[in-house]
């Protein structure tokens, strides 16, 4: 399968792609489901079967891809950037670009942490702090919904769940922008990559001595379990925790913040939903993956291609790169009906990949789903509805795999009832 010669050029880079990726994904999506991204090494996927194709195999597309994922910074601060680097620890893949053993090890030291069950102790604790911060909306008045309620709420819970200081909360706001700042992105400005590099410095050595404190004196917490040693392969060293941390702490707050604050947008546009969840709080869960749904805060996550095969006709040769688009995959009309719309009531609205699938699906996201679920119940007891300010300035983030709106100022109409 060749790709048609009048397709037109599409560059996931490119701002207008960045900002509505929509209409160039149902382009692929008919007429080249597997598209090779001209100049970047990379393809595209866009169907949910041929997503979930990927998704399935891991043996052919492997996880463990580090080139591409991130843009490099320019010559002339190449130096600059690499006597920051040296400070601290050279990168080493945890979870997110692991492949088996490594991952299934990684993967079994946390896993028990976000079951069902051990996260029973979080819904009261959750339920707390979402309704401390919709209280705190300004009754009448204009608020960006991201700090206020978006970004708290799950950085306050990773913080419980790994056992990180509250005070520690800003910090990781942070740490979390930082580490995701080049990913799917253009080139950061000369001091935006200065910054980043500085603040990812502070975070392993503010680490580092809390990874030291756990091993002199557990706690009832996740840094105490990953720092005792494992009866097989031994302890983790700090290196391997300091990254293992960062990817548990980006992937700990960035789809909740970003999932919310998608939501608050649709939600300002269908206000028939905020009375519908009004009269039945229970429906905040079917919401919630409806948004999942649209939003799909990770957009995709790379593949590597450890033998030649065929994807959808197309011929990929061992080292190929491919790029499952989530977010494509959940727009797919042979699947869902309607793709654009917002109805929390299609019947099989779970059937996103939002989550990715298989061994490589988010551990989170039983936490995700309680933290959205919780704020969209406590905003449809005390707001009447949430105003989006001036929807039509609303820009997303720079990226192709993140997806998430960084401010999102709104007008609070409180329930007079409330």
């Amino acid at each position: 399968m060749t790709q048609p010669a009048a397709l037109p050029r599409i560059d996931p880079y490119a701002d207008e792609f960045q900002q509505d990726p929509f209409p160039a994904y149902e382009i692929l999506r008919r007429a080249a489901p597997v598209y090779e991204v001209a100049g970047h090494g990379f393809y595209l996927v866009t169907t949910m079967t041929l997503v979930r194709e990927v998704l399935r195999d891991p043996e052919t597309y492997a996880n463990s891809v580090t080139s591409v994922r991130r843009t490099e910074p320019p010559p002339e601060i190449a130096a600059e950037v690499d006597r920051i680097r040296a400070q601290g620890f050279p990168y080493r893949p945890a979870l997110g670009l692991s492949d088996p053993p490594r991952h299934t090890r990684n993967r079994a030291l946390v896993q028990r942490a976000f079951t069902p069950r051990a996260l029973a102790w979080m819904d009261p604790v959750v339920t707390q702090i979402s309704r401390e911060l919709v209280a705190a909306l300004p009754a009448g008045g204009v608020v960006d919904i991201v700090p206020a309620v978006a970004r708290p709420l799950p950085i306050y819970a990773i913080c419980r769940i790994l056992g990180l200081p509250d005070a520690w909360r800003d910090d990781i706001t942070r740490w979390s922008d930082a580490a995701t700042a080049s990913l799917g992105a253009k080139p950061l400005v000369t001091e935006r990559w200065l910054t980043v590099e500085r603040d990812m410095i502070d975070y392993q050595r503010r680490l580092v001595a809390e990874l030291d404190l756990r091993r002199a004196t557990p706690r009832d917490d996740l840094l105490s379990v990953l720092v005792q040693p494992d009866p097989e392969h031994g302890a983790l060293t700090n290196n391997d925790l300091v990254w293992f941390v960062r990817e548990l702490i980006v992937a700990g707050n960035e789809t909740t913040t970003k999932l919310i604050t998608d939501m608050v947008l649709r939600l300002s546009e269908a206000p028939e939903w905020w009375r519908r969840l009004r009269d039945d709080p229970r429906r905040a869960a079917a919401l919630v993956e409806e948004g999942l749904r649209l939003a799909s805060p990770v957009q995709g996550m790379f593949r590597r291609v450890t033998r030649a095969t065929t994807l959808g006709g197309v011929p990929l040769p061992e080292g190929a790169i491919v790029f499952p688009s989530f977010i494509s995959a959940n727009r797919d009309r042979t699947v869902f009906d309607s793709p654009d719309d917002f109805n929390p009531d299609r019947p099989n609205a779970r059937k996103h990949v939002s989550f990715g699938q298989s061994i490589h699906s988010c551990l989170g996201n039983v936490l995700a789903r309680m933290e959205a679920a919780a704020v969209l119940r406590d905003l449809a007891e005390r707001v009447d509805r949430l105003e989006v300010v001036d929807p039509g300035v609303v820009r997303y983030l720079p990226s192709f795999i993140l997806r998430g709106i960084p401010a999102l100022p709104v007008r609070v109409h409180p329930r007079s009832d409330a």
